[in-house]
């Protein structure tokens, strides 16, 4: 009894977490085979039972965290005038983009991206920047991040130019790639790094920490959170999915 007791406790437990993206959705056929999969290798192997229902207890608490947290920085995110962003100016839906300048992936993301907003004119992304590549750079009082920010405040109409250089540089930014892209741009004045902008990026650094996440790209799209990149045609269908439920 003890046996049975634990194995439907192990399957309830995997119902619920199979239900948690599609929020009310029913499961589709495959689910419902994979949990009868489930369910008979729990029977031959009563063993897996305790580790498998720790395992989902904490997916399930982690999970419960992360909504809490997307609640309690949803206005920071989706309406902050000192995160950079492209795209509409009235969304139907916004897309989180934590991003770092120095990251290959996010490189690779970045153009994607931008194609998503040119073809969906209701769409916004909104850049969070968490420079885990490179804090510091040597010779300069700044980085690519701050550099980016404190052109997204002082130049405003200037930023796209400069965020699509700063893009552009296969590996990691130094003084050299700052001062060029800032002279190719004419915003030298800008590379002076901003104490004004550091709340920011810490505070982009706490809420990516309080997500569980912990590397560039990763997007929040509608319920979703999205670790690493995505190419165009696998991203394409999310977004189109996300407007959907927002029609």
């Amino acid at each position: 009894m003890k046996k049975l007791s634990l194995i439907a406790a192990a399957v309830s437990a995997v119902l619920f977490v199979a239900a948690i993206p599609a929020k009310a959705a029913p499961l589709t056929s495959d689910q419902q085979d994979n949990l009868v999969k489930i369910q008979t290798i729990l029977e031959q192997k009563p063993e897996l039972i305790d580790g498998l229902l720790t395992s989902l207890n904490m997916y399930i608490d982690q999970e419960n965290k992360t909504a809490v947290t997307l609640k309690k920085y949803h206005d920071w995110l989706y309406n902050n005038p000192d995160l950079a962003a492209f795209g509409t100016d009235n969304p139907k839906l916004t897309i989180i983009n934590f991003t770092d300048f120095n990251c290959p992936y996010c490189k690779r993301l970045d153009p994607v991206l931008q194609r998503l907003t040119e073809e969906n004119p209701e769409v916004r992304v909104v850049n969070v920047f968490v420079p885990l590549q490179q804090r510091e750079v040597a010779g300069i009082d700044t980085n690519s991040a701050q550099y980016a920010l404190n052109v997204w405040k002082n130049d405003p109409d200037g930023y796209m130019k400069v965020h699509d250089y700063l893009i552009r540089k296969n590996g990691r930014h130094d003084k050299s790639s700052l001062e060029r892209v800032a002279q190719v741009t004419k915003t030298q004045m800008l590379l002076d790094a901003s104490n004004t902008l550091k709340p920011t990026i810490d505070k982009s650094y706490q809420i990516f920490s309080e997500l569980g996440l912990n590397g560039t790209p990763a997007m929040l799209i509608g319920d979703q959170i999205l670790p690493g990149y995505l190419p165009y045609d696998q991203l394409k269908p999310i977004v189109e999915e996300a407007l959907k439920k927002l029609s």
